[in-house]
């Protein structure tokens, strides 16, 4: 994993094993991985994880390497035991709906767990059949799920001429698929209530709009929704306690975002087995009126890790976490469009207890958000109070606010705490990171050795290279490299730069297969696991490497050994209760 970066390469051995690990997943018994967990170390029987959102075929703007066809899919089913999966088609939306969704059907006819959604619309325009007739296609085909997209396809759900359709699938209460951009929250609590016997599955929506989504969860029972973007923390322990057991639905929008990372979300879940069960696939069985993948299917090649996340168990590897914030004690949000469950220690700690953690970096949301330094500063002192064993600190400051003779006194103030290893800057601060005003900061960090955490304010990778030069003794760790994979090619170019540069992954996208391409690019030494917790559940963020194709011994490197690399140099001056224990 370590040679030399060749995109065409990484290409080429993504596309090949895509099809390889559909072509195995036919053949039981054949284990080719080295590293696979015993079949007798799988206590329990999982729950059937039935997908409901799934999407194949070509899309505008694709990266080379995204991920995009029926194999790709197929593969990433089976790496991660998921059962069966609603599949919807690209080309059903930007092309003939009606003759894109026979095209999809005849594609998934040899896939007994494989469903098709079709893409539907009124039939006034003379482009779609009559809603009798489309009942009749439907049964014909087996088709119980369907799609709306009244935005991309210039229809207005609200005019008389849409009525019949919406009205028909009102009637016979058909599974409806959509989502907040083709809707709009605006008009999405009146369509529930005109059509309320009809079950609508919202996919695509983020954590960012829970003050909106989760009051219309509550007032309308036919409102599913799933988690592939809404990454809310302790979101399905919320949803579990507020009474919507039955309107949550696994989905993950694979082959473009990971899918491991969306069922961890589910696995890790404390909630009632029955309930997790419902989750993972009961609910969509239900609305498709028992339609359902033939049987249960588990990877049979799968290393320990994702043996360990089926079952719900502690990863047995170490994590640390190199992108983590914290609230104060007994907060749920953080003023503008934040919502965060439980978002303080007591919370933080015991939710990734949970997961295995052993140690991580944390920083305030206060003073980098909320820009207010002094403010966030002293709330990861009170963080690292209550912290069990392995955490250390970030520290904020910001120029714009504080002269540099402010700077100057605070900075080395501030740092007397020994706990305090890191530099955690934010581009909402206004000022570019390589502006001189920074470097009162960057030139003590340099004389201590310490690291720094940067959300680039820019596209490309000039402020990180311009710091790493100025500042060798820095370790600077570019944030969110894996939000996409334009982004981990800025990355990489970066990294094989200079040998101060190194990545951490974490953003809402998860995009199947870019840790692994990272790496390759990058390699295995320089990319580092990162959650944003609690803005984001970190369930997620942890599911996305472990179900990643990458070697068990590298994914180990990326959970935890390389963080170990990057914080090595301030080990003697961490007390020892906030030395990670690996």
């Amino acid at each position: 994993m370590s040679k030399d970066y060749s995109r065409r390469e990484f290409i080429k051995k993504n596309s090949l094993a895509g099809l390889g690990l559909a072509i195995t997943a036919s053949l039981p018994g054949i284990i080719t991985n080295a590293n696979a967990a015993p079949t007798s170390a799988v206590q329990n029987e999982p729950s059937m994880f039935f997908d409901g959102f799934t999407q194949i075929g070509p899309k505008k703007y694709k990266h080379p390497a995204e991920q995009w066809s029926l194999e790709h899919l197929l593969a990433e089913l089976d790496h991660c035991s998921i059962s069966g999966a609603l599949v919807s088609y690209t080309q059903s939306v930007v092309y003939d709906p009606m003759f894109s969704n026979l095209e999809l059907s005849a594609m998934l006819k040899s896939y007994p767990h494989l469903f098709a959604i079709w893409n539907v619309m009124p039939s006034f325009s003379g482009e779609f059949p009559d809603p009798d007739t489309l009942g009749k296609r439907m049964q014909e085909h087996n088709i119980r799920a369907v799609s709306i997209h009244a935005k991309t396809n210039a229809w207005d759900w609200r005019a008389p001429q849409s009525a019949p359709l919406l009205n028909w699938l009102n009637k016979n209460r058909v599974l409806t698929i959509t989502s907040v951009a083709e809707l709009g929250y605006d008009d999405l609590g009146d369509f529930l209530s005109k059509y309320p016997n009809l079950p609508l599955l919202l996919t695509g929506s983020v954590w960012s709009e829970q003050r909106v989504l989760l009051p219309l969860v509550k007032q309308h029972k036919n409102l599913h929704i799933s988690f592939e973007k809404f990454q809310i923390n302790y979101g399905v322990e919320y949803m579990f306690r507020e009474g919507f057991a039955d309107q949550m639905i696994f989905a993950s929008n694979t082959p473009t975002m990971s899918a491991g990372a969306h069922r961890t979300f589910i696995d890790y879940a404390q909630i009632p087995k029955e309930a997790r069960d419902k989750a993972a696939g009961g609910n969509l069985i239900r609305l498709l009126k028992g339609q359902k993948p033939p049987r249960v299917h588990v990877n049979k090649n799968e290393d320990v890790l994702m043996a360990a996340v089926r079952r719900g168990l502690p990863l047995p590897a170490a994590v640390l976490d190199m992108h983590m914030h914290i609230l104060h004690e007994g907060l749920n949000g953080a003023g503008g469009a934040y919502r965060m469950e439980q978002g303080g220690p007591k919370g933080t700690f015991s939710l990734i207890n949970r997961l295995g953690y052993k140690g991580g970096g944390f920083m305030s949301w206060s003073g980098v958000v909320s820009q207010n330094t002094v403010g966030g500063n002293i709330a990861t002192k009170l963080a690292l109070d209550a912290a069990p064993k392995g955490y250390w600190g970030l520290a904020n400051f910001d120029p714009t606010h504080y002269s540099q003779e402010e700077l100057a006194r605070m900075i080395p103030e501030l740092y007397k705490d020994k706990r305090f290893i890191g530099m955690k800057p934010y581009h909402q601060y206004g000022v570019r990171f390589d502006d001189p005003s920074y470097d009162v900061w960057w030139k003590y960090g340099n004389d201590n050795n310490f690291y720094g955490l940067l959300h680039s304010s820019r596209s490309d990778s000039v402020e990180v290279e311009t710091l790493a030069k100025k500042y060798p003794n820095v370790r600077w760790v570019l944030a969110h490299a894996g939000s996409s994979y334009r982004m981990a090619d800025t990355v990489i170019g970066a990294i094989k730069k200079y040998p101060n540069i190194y990545a951490e992954i974490t953003l809402t996208p998860v995009p199947l297969g870019v840790v692994d391409y990272l790496v390759e690019g990058a390699g295995q030494d320089r990319i580092m696991y990162g959650s944003d917790l609690p803005m984001r559940d970190p369930r997620q963020q942890l599911g996305w490497v472990v179900f990643s194709r990458l070697p068990l011994d590298v994914k180990k490197k990326v959970l935890a050994g390389n963080a170990m690399d990057v914080i090595r140099p301030c080990l003697d001056r961490l007390p020892a209760h906030n030395r990670p224990d690996l």
